[in-house]
């Protein structure tokens, strides 16, 4: 029998869909072990009491109309369960990999992610919805059909349990190999889906450097590679087969040929022998629905590794509470950082950002302004030190209500693949109509409001395709303007922009600036050379801070950043 303790865990919540339809199942059950019963006695009557041909006969229509009418409920219930189990186990999965955060993310390959959270529960749901209901059902049924075999002579129904043990034992001696052949079936099937992915993503690059024809024999050796290990599974599932089927004909065969036999002998009645061959098939068909769930259960099995080292790793680390002073700043004290706990990208940063004013975290690429605006906006726990805003630190409990208080414009803002209303809801759920078009207008995307066909009900394609780099950017202004915090993140969001992209980006900066705390990464130190506070960030340090003026006569390492940008050295 194949029982996971780890999945066992998982379907905590999903005890009452494998429950109903267990239940229903063994109902089923019982109803054929009646049908069994009355068309042996019917039977029996022709010899016996033919008086009674009639009773036993409608009683066995009655048990035959009534399996009939239970199996559709059976079927309905089945396949929802099976849905629920799949969201059910998806929404675990989504809840697991928000906790685990972006260090997860970006440690993993997106196809891998995908092929978890669709093909591996869509091959996990049977071992819950098919496979352990009918493993209930063989433990009632099966099982009751044997004790009621053995009570009428006790060798036959020994006989019988011989059989079934022969089939549920089976699997022991291939669960080593399948295993090892399933889990790399898997693995190729997420290497599979991951390049495919890369290479749809990458399909201009790939043309472009004439590069098709390799990543195609890429994915014909991988395909090759999964119908071997696919095939090898199948001769080893071949052998397992047989061996089913010979020792349920064994099992069932010598049953009924050993009461015969009895019977020849005089030491059971011919009526037991006819009881005995119905109940024998009703033994033996729940084994035969459990063996065929086996190989749905066992590739469910399989996919479930992946599952199960996702909720097997642990959290990353939040600080837990502590006190702080009830102040207006956005302050950090000793903040420390290092991706999965190893070399510190940050070092003792201390923060003191006060409400209404502009800061600027400069440096050369690489020196962690970026990570240090992500620890800000509460998408890493750092590994040391303490952030806190006004009276509300930044810890475990606080996250979610920390991140409620910042927007931001990243460097490669992300345009969901849906309309342009849907993109700017995510900032306000509830925001109307009138509210994104004043979003809109706010950072100039009516130019570009007023080219698409259908309006802010246009859909923008796979991460805004039809919009620009600049676009997008502006669109994520548009998002700041709905959410309307008190601290906005502005990272590097004028690089890489055209003249007129980035004019319109740098008024909507300064239009949100206004009475909020807004901190600015930018390459291009022209942007940030009026703000009021520029804090120089050097191998993981804040090594000066001041105006443009300040640290470009007293910081050397910020002089020579702004002479080498000015040299057209410095992009």
């Amino acid at each position: 029998m194949l029982i996971n303790s780890a999945l066992l865990k998982i379907a905590k919540n999903l005890k009452r869909h494998i429950i109903f339809v267990s239940l229903l199942s063994c109902f089923i059950g019982a109803v054929t072990i009646f049908q069994a019963f009355y068309l042996s006695e019917a039977i029996n009557a022709v010899f016996e009491r033919p008086d009674k041909i009639g009773y036993y006969f409608i009683c066995f229509l009655f048990s035959v109309l009534l399996q009939m009418m239970l199996r559709y409920p059976l079927n309905i219930l089945s396949v929802r369960s099976e849905a629920l189990i799949k969201l059910d186990i998806r929404n675990i999965l989504m809840d697991r990999i928000y906790e685990l955060g972006l260090t997860r993310l970006t440690d993993e390959r997106s196809g891998k992610l995908c092929a978890l959270l669709l093909e591996r529960i869509e091959a996990l749901a049977p071992y819950y919805s098919t496979y352990l209901p009918n493993l209930i059902t063989v433990l009632f049924v099966s099982v009751g059909c044997i004790i009621y075999i053995g009570s009428i002579h006790f060798n036959v129904g020994f006989t019988a349990l011989i059989g079934i043990l022969g089939m549920l034992i089976t699997p022991a001696f291939t669960y080593k190999y399948l295993w090892g052949s399933g889990t790399e079936v898997w693995k190729e099937y997420d290497k599979f889906g991951s390049d495919f992915l890369d290479n749809i993503q990458g399909m201009k690059t790939l043309k472009n450097l004439k590069a098709c024809k390799i990543r195609r024999q890429e994915m014909l050796r991988i395909s090759k590679e999964i119908h071997t290990k696919t095939m090898g599974h199948m001769k080893i599932t071949t052998i397992e087969n047989f061996l089913f089927e010979l020792s349920a004909n064994i099992g069932s065969v010598l049953s009924v040929v050993y009461a015969v036999y009895l019977s020849s002998l005089g030491r059971i009645n011919a009526g037991s022998v006819v009881f005995i061959l119905f109940m024998i098939r009703n033994c033996f068909m729940p084994v035969y629905s459990l063996m065929g769930a086996w190989h749905l259960g066992y590739n469910g099995v399989t996919a479930s590794s992946e599952i199960e080292n996702i909720l097997k790793e642990k959290i990353p680390m939040w600080k837990e509470d502590f006190d702080v002073l009830n102040t207006d700043t956005l302050s950090s004290r000793q903040l420390s950082f290092g991706y999965n706990n190893q070399d510190m990208v940050l070092k003792d940063i201390n923060l003191d950002l006060k409400p209404g004013k502009t800061y600027a975290l400069v440096g050369k690429s690489g020196e962690g302004k970026s990570t240090l605006a992500s620890l800000l906006a509460g998408l890493y726990p750092y590994t040391s030190g303490e952030i806190w805003f006004k009276n509300l630190p930044l810890t475990l409990n606080t996250v979610s209500e920390w991140r409620e208080n910042i927007s931001a414009v990243w460097q490669n803002p992300y345009v969901f693949n849906g309309t342009l209303k849907e993109n700017l809801l995510f900032a306000k759920s509830d925001a109307t109509d009138a509210e994104i078009r004043a979003a809109i207008k706010e950072v100039n995307l009516q130019d570009i409001l007023d080219k698409l066909p259908d309006g802010i009900d246009t859909e923008l394609g796979e991460n805004g395709s039809i919009l620009s780099g600049g676009e997008k950017q502006r669109l994520a202004a548009a998002r700041c303007f709905l959410k309307n915090t008190e601290i906005l993140i502005f990272d590097e969001a004028t690089s890489s922009l055209d003249e007129k992209n980035q004019g319109f980006i740098q008024d909507s900066i300064e239009l949100l600036k206004k009475g909020r705390t807004a901190i600015i990464i930018a390459h291009r130190l022209s942007t940030v050379k009026n703000v009021d506070i520029i804090y120089m960030i050097e191998g993981g340090r804040i090594i000066a801070s001041g105006t443009h003026e300040e640290l470009y006569n007293n910081c050397q390492s910020y002089h020579n950043l702004v002479e080498s940008q000015e040299n057209g050295n410095e992009k």
